[in-house]
């Protein structure tokens, strides 16, 4: 009799839960837990066992949609309420760390009726892991909730999700019916904040959005794949190095991937470009190891990524490199189930928000020879691991 799909994926969990479970043991590290205490970060720096956590994840989930069945795959529960009322309400704070609150004094201090206060919260404990309730009528803190206490760019991340992106999602098919055309001001994001400026430039007007915008960023690389660690052990950085060279970071945020990349590259100096929004006092957050050889400059890139190409033409040199890191969208079932969604949840993000798209190989070939024909040698490729290709091409003048 042959072996099931369900009993594979099941012996795939057993295996390699064991794996994964034996090297944190053997390392002495905090086994994961929904706990207060629990780690928020497992500290998995071994390439085999990081795969086989994605195994396990991918397994699990592929083994729950197949056991939950395809009629109840159409009714998947798609509701930010309780992290948006999360983040607007700053619940997190207003939990003792290590202590409980009821709900009728949590719903005091938000000024919200308790009834409601309770149901969203319950659900943010079921669905997402986020606090606990020990005691019957009271919140306590999980790990996820902590998170949010003592990582301002985690709360950051929950606001930018939840108070804005997911409000753009519900309009996304209006918008494809009834603004059709390729600027970025036609997306469910215009409809949702009822502006006709594209995200960018209602940024710039807007400077806690733009900060909060910023965070988010921060903290989405520490998604699976997405780490900065990537880029920097996954480009020749030394090639550069030698060359004592400077890196522009387009759209750089707070700076963190340059924090990563000048940890590696000792001799190189880097400028991080966003707006002043953005970057208004990031300086004062590097850390005092790369603070001397990184900056940050005012720059407006509202415009296309063509156009950013051409911007940058007059202070290029001969032999300079342009390096994007950014999501390659590979053809279908060629990827792990994990890296697929990865993948098209970003592709779907960027419809929703700028009405753009993430690109194939060939489109960034085009990409560069549309910004300038002297731009050549253009080369993509994806770290193992990495949910992030580089591309890179060289300038020839």
């Amino acid at each position: 009799m042959s072996t099931t799909r369900i009993a594979e994926l099941s012996d795939l969990i057993q295996t390699n839960t064991a794996k994964v479970d034996n090297w944190l043991k053997e390392r002495r590290l905090p086994t994961p837990s929904f706990d207060k205490d629990g780690p928020v970060d497992f500290g998995i720096d071994a390439p085999e066992i990081q795969q086989a956590r994605m195994i396990v994840m991918e397994s699990s989930l592929e083994l729950h949609d197949l056991l939950l069945g395809p009629s109840m795959l159409l009714r998947p529960v798609l509701n930010g309420s309780a992290l948006q009322a999360i983040y607007k309400f700053e619940i997190p704070s207003k939990v003792p760390l290590n202590g409980e609150v009821s709900f009728e004094d949590l719903a005091r201090q938000c000024n919200l009726d308790e009834p409601d206060l309770r149901r969203l919260l319950r659900f943010a404990i079921s669905y997402h892991r986020v606090f606990q309730e020990r005691n019957e009528g009271f919140i306590c803190h999980s790990a996820a909730s902590r998170k949010l206490v003592e990582d301002q760019n985690a709360m950051l991340g929950v606001g930018s999700m939840f108070d804005e992106a997911i409000q753009a999602f519900a309009y996304t098919v209006e918008a494809m019916e009834t603004m059709k055309g390729p600027e970025p001001n036609k997306t469910g994001w215009n409809i949702a904040q009822k502006t006709n400026q594209p995200i960018y430039e209602y940024h710039a007007s807007h400077p806690a959005m733009a900060k909060r915008f910023a965070g988010a960023m921060a903290i989405f690389t520490q998604g699976l794949g997405l780490s900065a660690k990537f880029l920097a052990e996954g480009y020749p950085w030394s090639s550069i190095t030698q060359a004592k060279g400077t890196v522009i970071d387009v759209g750089g945020a707070t700076g963190h991937i340059s924090v990563e990349l000048a940890r590696l590259a000792p001799n190189l100096h880097f400028v991080v470009q966003d707006l002043p929004e953005v970057i208004k006092g990031a300086r004062k957050s590097l850390p005092g190891d790369v603070a001397s050889r990184v900056e940050f400059m005012e720059h407006d890139f509202f415009q296309e990524q063509p156009v950013i190409l051409k911007a940058l033409i007059p202070a290029l040199k001969p032999g300079a490199r342009i390096v994007a890191n950014d999501h390659l969208v590979p053809p279908a079932n060629t990827m792990s189930l994990l890296h697929e969604r990865a993948v098209r949840d970003m592709d779907c993000i960027m419809l929703s928000l700028f009405n753009a798209r993430d690109r194939e190989e060939s489109d960034w070939v085009k990409l560069f020879e549309r910004a300038d024909s002297r731009f050549k040698n253009v080369k993509v490729w994806t770290p193992q691991g990495s949910s992030l290709a580089i591309i890179e091409s060289v300038w020839t003048g």
